[in-house]
């Protein structure tokens, strides 16, 4: 019994470890097509997510990345003023999710990913780090998952 239950945690751990290890050309990038430029105002900025209408009535999530974050460089938004995003956009479940690039509000600009998407609090780490510079397996921060 001992023996079955050893071999069967082995095995687990082992596809595990097997399974979290992925070479450069198996991660899932970022949709640089999927980028846009959206105008309107924030309607609420309760975290981790807010609510945007663009100037075309549509309305966005917005996922504001680590709080920490947004604390260390000073960064907030208003509600109930004009507002540019630049960040991915996303559909899903009919609802449209954006995940900020920059954010231009008020003669203010934040900045949350460089041009190809990776978050700025990665540390330079790839799409992979959290906010040590440490790889977490799996974090994408503010960036969403690529359906392929």
């Amino acid at each position: 019994m001992k023996t079955t239950f050893f071999a069967t945690l082995v095995m687990i751990l082992f596809a595990s470890i097997t399974f979290a290890q992925r070479s450069d050309n198996q991660r899932e990038y970022y949709d640089v097509d999927d980028v846009k430029t959206v105008s309107g105002e924030f309607t609420s900025t309760a975290r981790p997510d807010a609510k945007f209408n663009s100037d075309d009535g549509t309305e966005y999530i917005v996922h504001l990345g680590p709080y920490w974050y947004w604390e260390q460089n000073g960064y907030e938004v208003n509600t109930n003023t004009q507002t540019d995003i630049k960040g991915e956009v996303k559909q899903v479940n009919g609802q449209y999710e954006l995940y900020p690039w920059t954010i231009n509000q008020s003669d203010k600009s934040m900045y949350f990913a460089d041009d190809n998407g990776v978050p700025k609090w990665s540390k330079g780490k790839g799409k992979r780090g959290n906010r040590n510079g440490k790889g977490n397996r799996g974090s994408r921060g503010n960036c969403p998952r690529r359906n392929n």
